[in-house]
């Protein structure tokens, strides 16, 4: 499917490439993400498409903390795999393979 507008959040140089290839024609990509090195790109469909690329890194973060706050968005849908803290390495692994979308780390308070 092609889609008006795709924002790339993935973190890794293989999800430009496939944030781009579902990109409608005269259609937007946002890149939220950034990682270490170069990434390699055919951006003849940038051209052809006339897509907009539009770069991203930070929002308005009260307003983004608030609305979670408040359960006014909803994120938990996008969390495949939760760890206790302790487990911190096993989440870390499993962030990096391909199985996961997003990994969550649960911080216990501290008294």
């Amino acid at each position: 499917a092609l889609f008006d507008v795709v924002v790339d959040c993935t973190g890794s140089p293989e999800g430009f490439n496939t944030a781009l290839r579902r990109t409608r024609p005269c259609g937007t990509l946002v890149l939220k993400s950034t990682f270490e090195g170069l990434t390699p790109a055919d951006l003849t469909k940038v051209v052809v498409d006339e897509i907009r690329i539009i770069g991203s890194r930070c929002g308005p973060f009260d307003d983004a903390l608030r609305l979670l706050q408040q359960r006014k968005v909803t994120v938990d849908g996008l969390i495949t795999h939760r760890f206790a803290l302790e487990e911190g390495l096993k989440a870390l692994e499993t962030a990096a393979g391909k199985e996961s979308l997003k990994v969550a780390i649960r911080v216990a308070p501290t008294p």
